[in-house]
């Protein structure tokens, strides 16, 4: 058993698809494969059910995960510990994103900062905005961009920038030729929102009641896991979408789909938050990227 297997073995349990990890690691299908089955041969147990394209943990699988991720953790602590006393800032970390930071700022970040910092590898998980705190309070991520505020003993945050969170239609859509729409109006066709958790359904949900309704009062066609379901949706002509502005720029922008404005109400705005645990130390590769994503400065809206 060695570190690479491990490393392969937390991919495959983390996307739930060899093929995914394999590009994520960037190794062939066989190769991860391969990985996981010396580690089956090694502990003489399942690691994984396979149930179709879905691969799953089994309870060995999910008992190995935990104590893999620790090894993991260690093995980059030592590794930035050791690159200290050479003076040059090398290393690797692990940071976590939303989904809209996670997938529309974040690998911009990243882009930037491998070109000041070359010696630093940074590895990228997202998930929705609990999840992430969650996360970085198990010690798995030394820090994350998530979509909503979360303050208290163990969690410090830092306000980056801001987003709007918009409605958009798709062109054909009869609302998509109005200038304005009327509550009434937006409440008698379909929407498709974001799913709980998540920084986007939060700030749909405080628009809403701002407003002075409910969510029962609309008609919630669906609540999907990304900004991406929510386009596709959109595109797809099955209803209206609730969505950063952030990630839907570009669609907007190739005439794809158009935002929806309501009359009297303005589309509300949220900060994106860096988060940190108090109660660890930042290693210095983790320090250098956090002082270079506070200097990135605010995006276009």
């Amino acid at each position: 058993m060695d570190l690479r297997q491990l490393e392969t073995f937390c991919k495959v349990a983390e996307l739930g698809s060899f093929s995914r990890a394999a590009e994520a690691v960037y190794l062939t299908q066989p190769t991860v494969s391969g990985h996981i089955a010396s580690l089956e041969q090694i502990f003489g147990l399942k690691l994984f059910d396979r149930l179709g394209r879905k691969t799953t943990l089994t309870n060995a699988g999910r008992s190995l995960y935990r104590y893999a991720k620790e090894i993991l953790r260690l093995r980059d602590e030592a590794l930035n510990a050791i690159y200290e006393f050479s003076h040059l800032i090398r290393g690797r970390i692990t940071i976590g994103g939303s989904t809209i930071p996670g997938e529309y700022f974040l690998p911009k970040v990243m882009g930037g900062f491998h070109k000041v910092a070359p010696g630093i590898s940074v590895n990228l998980l997202i998930a929705d905005s609990q999840e992430i705190v969650d996360i970085l309070l198990a010690g798995e991520i030394e820090m994350g961009v998530v979509g909503m505020r979360f303050n208290g003993e163990k969690v410090k945050s830092h306000p980056l920038f801001k987003d709007r969170v918009i409605i958009i239609a798709h062109l054909k859509h009869p609302l998509a030729q109005k200038r304005e729409v009327s509550w009434e109006e937006l409440k008698s066709v379909p929407l498709l929102i974001r799913e709980r958790g998540s920084g986007t359904r939060e700030a749909f949900e405080r628009y809403v009641t701002a407003a002075g309704y409910r969510l029962e009062d609309l008609k919630i066609l669906g609540e999907v896991g990304s900004s991406t379901a929510v386009k596709e949706g959109v595109k797809a002509q099955i209803g209206l979408g609730f969505i950063s502005n952030l990630a839907v720029r570009e669609e907007i922008e190739g005439g794809k789909v158009k935002e929806i404005k309501v009359k009297g109400s303005s589309a509300p705005e949220r900060d994106f938050f860096l988060v940190v645990s108090r109660g660890r130390e930042l290693s210095p590769p983790a320090r250098r990227f956090m002082e270079f994503l506070i200097s990135w400065g605010p995006l276009p809206q």
